[in-house]
């Protein structure tokens, strides 16, 4: 697999995730839980996983252009 086609599912897995987060926000602001410690550590959990598929994706991209300049 090449790097850009990688960096494309990052990006995608990324999103998908986002509306997960999302999800859960609304649970938040709508106050939909009884634990709000739990709600607030599981979407922390999850911006960390966001971020980190972001950045690998965005690390992977570079090597996609590196290869192509180098070409």
């Amino acid at each position: 697999m090449d790097y850009f086609t990688w960096s494309q599912e990052y990006y995608r897995d990324a999103e998908n995730l986002l509306k997960t987060i999302r999800k859960y926000e609304q649970q938040l602001k709508a106050g939909e839980t009884d634990n709000l410690e739990l709600l607030n550590s599981t979407i922390s959990s999850y911006r960390y996983i966001y971020y980190d598929l972001r950045n690998t994706a965005k690390l992977l991209e570079s090597r996609a252009m590196e290869e192509i300049n180098a070409a």
